[in-house]
């Protein structure tokens, strides 16, 4: 008997990680066992975020763990606050150098004065999202 990490639905259908990685797998369930292992996937996101938060907390105050650690990553910003940079991409680039901020982003900046400029030009996307009842 392996040591691999199973999923168990409550219909006592098992499934490997290693097998749920496979999207062939995955594809060939049946719409049941599909809902089934969904709904346990969805109740581990939570305990797995926990434990994902507390490695990296106690690996952030100095924990050695064996098998995990940190590395070291760049990442490449830009010094958006910065007027003269701003100024030197507009007149290079145009307004295309720029992204416009998220309604929320702007009224966070400018306060709820801007809302009557937002509600000029809002547009309202509606999306299907996966709801689990």
């Amino acid at each position: 008997m392996s040591n691999e990490i199973r999923i168990i639905d409550q219909d006592g259908v098992t499934a490997s990680v290693a097998q749920l990685r496979s999207k062939a797998f995955v594809s060939e369930l049946t719409n049941e066992d599909l809902e089934n292992v969904a709904y346990t996937a969805k109740a581990l996101k939570n305990p797995i975020k926990n434990i994902d938060d507390e490695v990296k907390k106690r690996l952030a105050n100095g924990s050695q763990f064996v098998h995990i650690s940190t590395s070291e990553v760049s990442k490449q910003t830009l010094a958006s606050d910065d007027d003269k940079v701003k100024q030197a991409f507009y007149n290079k680039y145009g307004l295309a150098a720029f992204v416009v901020k998220s309604p929320t982003q702007l009224k966070k900046q400018f306060g709820e004065s801007i809302q009557d400029d937002l509600d000029k030009v809002i547009v309202y996307i509606t999306q299907n999202r996966v709801k689990y009842d």
